[in-house]
Order: structure tokens, then sequence, then C-alpha cells
């Protein structure tokens, strides 16, 4: 999902309220991946001098000018590829700053996290953050938002749990002067041909006011709901 801010010259082309049952999970995921060691502790036997030492992998580094500001890179990982690891870096300079950090505990079916934050004059500042628990199908969740950098406010919040056929469900809002104000809602449990159900409404940015309806069971679809004004639209009622 995209804060319907970032397109304002599509909204024209496009009926208000479109339905699509399929979204792209997290769309923001993998900002920044972790930095395995090149070994890992079942590499290296346990009779061995660098037994232990394979066993905590780090590292820090840090810059201060050269145009660049103050950066600083650190990150480590306990217990290898199964234990504990985190990366984190952060910027800060005459045009602005941000921050990343991501880290695991566990492998692939254990617990993974990622943010990451800005603040700057071209983009304004916004956050971005996830997590996953339990693999594919366990639970996973993010949550971003932006304010300012000629996008207005906006916010975007997604869950899942049980993988692509399980129960997944999101909320988006956003408001700024080119795209008025506007509020999504909506879940989906069973993949594309189970139970799907989402919620719109909208007031200002050249689309008038309207709120519509539509959901989905199975192959069957329907919708509901009216748009008042807006460039080259007439008032429609209930469909």
């Amino acid at each position: 999902m995209t804060f319907g801010n970032e397109h304002p010259n599509s909204q024209a082309r496009q009926p208000a309220y479109s339905y699509t049952r399929s979204s792209s999970l997290f769309p923001y995921s993998h900002y920044y991946h972790l930095h395995r060691s090149d070994s890992s502790p079942a590499d290296v036997p346990a009779d061995t001098p660098n037994a232990k030492k394979q066993m905590v992998d780090g590292y820090m580094n840090a810059n201060i000018g050269s145009g660049q500001g103050i950066s600083v890179k650190t990150g480590a990982e306990v217990g290898g590829e199964h234990g504990f690891g985190f990366n984190a870096d952060g910027h800060l300079g005459y045009a602005g700053m941000g921050a990343q950090a991501d880290g695991h505990l566990g492998a692939q079916y254990g617990i993974h996290a990622q943010g990451e934050t800005h603040l700057d004059s071209s983009q304004g500042a916004g956050f971005n953050t996830e997590a996953q628990v339990g693999g594919k199908y366990g639970l996973a969740a993010q949550a971003k938002a932006q304010l300012g950098g000629g996008q207005g406010a906006g916010f975007n919040t997604e869950a899942n749990i049980g993988g692509d056929y399980g129960l997944n469900a999101h909320a988006e809002g956003h408001m700024g002067l080119s795209q008025g104000a506007g509020f999504n809602t909506g879940m989906k449990l069973g993949g594309d041909n189970g139970l799907g159900a989402q919620a719109k409404a909208q007031l200002g940015g050249g689309q008038g006011a309207g709120f519509g309806i539509t959901g989905h069971i199975g192959n069957h679809d329907g919708k509901l709901g009216f748009t008042i004004g807006g460039k080259g639209n007439e008032s429609k009622g209930s469909e």
C-alpha cells in the first residue's frame, strides 16, 4: 500500500473507490539486512582456538566531515545466525538526520524487527517500522507515518497472521492540500478467494466527497458507495 497523495495526477483517470483484491504485503520491508560473519559457530570445531572468537562478532565505524556531517555504524552478533544480532546506523548533517536499525533473535522462525526514521527539508519527517515473529506463517506487523516533504500528512498500518491465506488487516489515512483528506481500511481472510471487505472515505483533493464499501466472498464481488462533486464527475449514488 502507498499513500494516496504520492501520485496526485493519476486520480483524474481512475474511478473513485476502485477495488482490488491483491495487495503487496509490507512493501517497505528490507531496508537493511544483517551482515553475517563469513563463518558461523557450526563451521568451527569446538576444540579450535577460534571457536570462542566466532561466537561473538561486532563492528563500529564513525566518520566526521567530508561534507557528510557525522555518521556512525555499529552492529554485533552473538551466537551466530541462530542467536542474537543487530545493526544500526545514523547520520547528522546540514541537510537533516536519519537513523536505521534492525535486529533478530533466532533464525527463520524467531523474531525479526527493523525501523527507520528521517527528518530533512526535502522529505519532511517520517518513520517506518516492522516486525515478524514465527516466520512466514507467523505474526507480522508494519507501521509507517509521514509529515511534510510535499506529501502532507499520512499514515499506513498493516498486520498479518498466518501468511497469504491467513488474516490480513490494514488502515491508511492522508491529509494534504492537493489530495484533501481520506481514509481507507479493510481486512481479508483466506486469500483472494476467501472473505474480504474494505471501506474508503474521501473529502476534497479534486474528488469531491465520497464514501464506499467493497467486499468479496469467494469469486463474488460487491460494492456500495456515493460520490458528490469532483473534477469531471457527476454526483453518483449507490451501486
